[in-house]
C-alpha cells in the first residue's frame, strides 16, 4: 500500500507539473498577444489623432483653395459653354462676351478666328448650344489655373438640320489679372 500511496503521489505531483505546464505555456503567447493588439491599437490611435491635427491644419488652406477652385470652374465652365454655343443671327453678341472673358491676347486670337469663320457659319445658318458635363481644376499655380472640361455640343446647319451632338474634349489655361480669372488659352483634346 506504501508504493500504491508513493506511485499515486508520484501521478499526482505528475499531473499537476502537467497541469501547470500546460496554462504555464498557454499563458506566454497571451501577454505577447495582448502586447501586440496594445501596440496595433496604440499605432491607430496616433495615426487618427494625427491625420486630424495635420489636416485641420490643412483644412484651412485647403477652404481657401476651394473657393478659388470654384471661382476658376465657374469661369471656365461659364467660357466653355459660351465658346461652344452660337446662333448665326448673334455671332458679334457672342464674340463680346468671350472677348470680355479673355486675356487681351488670347482675345485678339479668338476674336480673328471668329472673323474668318463668321461667313461659314453665317451662310450655313449655324447654331449650337452646349453644355458642360465634367469639369475638374487639373492645377492652380500662383496666378495660373489648367482646367479639363468635357464638353457635349449639339449643333445643326444647313447641312445637318436635325442637329448632331459632338463631344469636346478640352484644356483650358486661365490666369488672375487683377483678381479676376480670365481664359488665356483653350485647347481640345
Amino acid at each position: 500500500m506504501a508504493t500504491d500511496t508513493l506511485e499515486k503521489d508520484e501521478v499526482d505531483n505528475n499531473d499537476a507539473e502537467s497541469a501547470d505546464a500546460v496554462p504555464g505555456d498557454a499563458k506566454r503567447p497571451v501577454p505577447r498577444v495582448l502586447i501586440g493588439l496594445l501596440v496595433v491599437a496604440l499605432i491607430a490611435v496616433l495615426g487618427f489623432f494625427g491625420y486630424r491635427y495635420f489636416s485641420d491644419g490643412a483644412q484651412t488652406s485647403s477652404s481657401a483653395s476651394s473657393s478659388s477652385n470654384a471661382a476658376i470652374l465657374a469661369v471656365a465652365n461659364d467660357y466653355a459653354v459660351k465658346l461652344s454655343t452660337f446662333d448665326y443671327r448673334e455671332l458679334d453678341q457672342n464674340r463680346e462676351a468671350i472677348v470680355g472673358m479673355s486675356t487681351e491676347d488670347f482675345g485678339k486670337k479668338y476674336g480673328e478666328m471668329v472673323g474668318a469663320l463668321t461667313e461659314i457659319v453665317s451662310n450655313g445658318k449655324g447654331e449650337a448650344t452646349a453644355e458642360v458635363t465634367h469639369s475638374a481644376v487639373e492645377s492652380v499655380d500662383g496666378d495660373h489655373a489648367t482646367v479639363l472640361l468635357f464638353v457635349d455640343q449639339k449643333a445643326k446647319n444647313v447641312v445637318a438640320p436635325e442637329g448632331r451632338t459632338q463631344p469636346y474634349r478640352m484644356v483650358m489655361k486661365l490666369q488672375n489679372i487683377d483678381g479676376r480669372w480670365l481664359v488665356d488659352d483653350v485647347e481640345t483634346v
